[in-house]
């Protein structure tokens, strides 16, 4: 089942620093990658991602 989402800054990079495969945030990223989760978007959040994501 394909879902649409708006993917929060916080679980990306939870998602990313985490060592656990079975971690919820892990899972949403790895749903997103496989194209089971389509991201919903706009200008201000690619923008907060890329503030966070740079820091």
């Amino acid at each position: 089942m394909i879902c649409y989402a708006v993917i929060d800054t916080n679980v990306l990079v939870s998602a990313l620093l985490s060592s656990k495969d079975d971690a919820a945030t892990v899972q949403v990223v790895s749903k997103l990658l496989g194209g089971e989760i389509i991201p919903i978007y706009s200008n201000y959040i690619i923008r907060e991602y890329r503030e966070v994501l740079s820091r």
